[in-house]
C-alpha cells in the first residue's frame, strides 16, 4: 500500500532561462516542479534539498505551496543556465550545491511511503544513502535525467553515470526522455524489457515531447501514448517533471491504468508548456541578482 505522501530528493535550483531572446530567473529542479504537482493534488509533500541561506526566498516559495522543506547546509545553491531553442536545450551549471548527505535523507524518510529521487547531476545525492534505501521498504521512483549527464567546465554533456546500477537497483518506476533512454540502453547493453527484469523495475516511462512516448512494463507490455496538443508554447521548463509526478499520482495513488495515467500526465504537461499550470509568477525570482561564479 502506497501512502498518500511523498518525499522528493534532489537539488532545488536557481534557473536562468534564456528563451526567445528573453531572460528570466526561476526556481527549478525536480523538487520544485514535481513537488508542486504532488502538493497541488493534495498529497503531503516533503522535499530534501540544499539551498544557501542567501537564497531562502526559494524555501519560502515552496512552503507557500504547502511543501515541507528539509534544507541542509550549503555555501551555494545549484544554478542552471538553460538556453532554449524550440524543443532543444543547452545547459550550463555555474554552481552546484553541496551533496545531499546520507544523514539528511535517512532522517527525513522515516514513516514515509514514497520517495521520488530527482538528482540533477551524478554528485547531487549521496550514493551511500541510495544503497541503504532498500532496507526501508519504500516505493521509490526515479527521474534518471541527472544520471545521464556530466558537468565539465560548467557545461552539461550527455554521459551515463556509473551510479546508474545503484539507483536502478532500488527503484520500482523510472522515467527518462528519449535521448536519456538511448544513453541508458547503450550503457547497460540490453533492451528495455531486459533492463526492467534485471533490476525488478515495474515500469519505465519514456517521454518524447510532442511525439508522445511509451511505457514499458515488466510483464512485457509496451504501451505508447500520444502528446496532448499544446495551444501556444510559452516555456517548456518543468514539463517533464510535471508529467512524471502526474503519472505517478494517477497510476499508483489513484490506481488508474497506464493509458489513463499517460493521458492525464500529457494533458498537465501541455498546460505547463502553455504557462497555465505552474505559472511564471509561481516560480519567478524577479529580484534575483547574479552573483559571481
Amino acid at each position: 500500500m502506497i501512502e498518500n505522501s511523498v518525499v522528493v530528493i534532489g537539488s532545488t535550483t536557481i534557473d536562468k532561462i534564456i528563451h526567445h531572446d528573453l531572460s528570466r530567473f526561476k526556481i527549478g529542479g525536480v523538487t520544485t516542479y514535481a513537488g508542486m504537482t504532488y502538493s497541488r493534488h493534495g498529497i503531503a509533500t516533503k522535499v530534501v534539498t540544499n539551498v544557501a541561506n542567501r537564497d531562502r526566498e526559494i524555501i519560502k516559495r515552496l512552503q507557500a505551496e504547502q511543501i515541507i522543506v528539509c534544507n541542509g547546509q550549503t555555501p551555494g545553491t545549484t544554478h542552471f543556465i538553460n538556453y532554449m531553442n524550440g524543443g532543444n536545450r543547452r545547459q550550463k551549471v555555474p554552481r552546484r550545491a553541496a551533496l545531499i548527505k546520507r544523514s539528511q535523507i535517512i532522517e527525513n524518510i522515516k514513516g514515509e511511503g514514497m520517495v521520488h529521487l530527482g538528482p540533477l547531476h551524478p554528485s547531487d545525492i549521496d550514493i551511500h544513502a541510495i544503497k541503504l534505501l532498500n532496507s526501508f521498504k519504500l516505493f521509490i521512483i526515479l527521474d534518471a535525467q541527472g544520471l545521464v549527464r556530466s558537468v565539465k567546465n560548467k557545461s552539461v554533456y550527455p554521459l551515463a553515470s556509473k551510479q546508474l546500477p545503484a539507483f536502478f537497483g532500488i527503484s520500482q518506476v523510472v522515467k527518462a526522455n528519449a535521448q536519456e533512454y538511448e544513453s541508458i540502453i547503450d550503457f547497460f547493453q540490453m533492451d528495455s524489457l531486459e533492463l526492467l527484469r534485471q533490476f525488478e523495475i515495474n515500469e519505465f516511462i519514456v517521454t518524447a515531447g510532442h511525439r508522445g512516448g511509451f511505457v514499458q512494463t515488466i510483464d512485457g507490455e509496451k504501451i505508447p501514448y500520444p502528446a496532448y496538443r499544446v495551444k501556444s508554447e510559452q516555456d517548456p521548463t518543468g514539463a517533464g517533471d510535471v508529467f512524471f509526478a502526474a503519472y505517478v499520482i494517477k497510476r499508483f495513488l489513484n490506481r488508474r491504468p497506464v493509458a489513463d495515467a499517460c493521458r492525464y500526465a500529457a494533458k498537465l504537461a501541455a498546460r505547463q508548456i502553455e504557462g497555465n499550470y505552474i505559472k511564471t509568477e509561481d516560480v519567478c525570482l524577479a529580484d534575483h541578482k547574479e552573483h559571481a561564479y
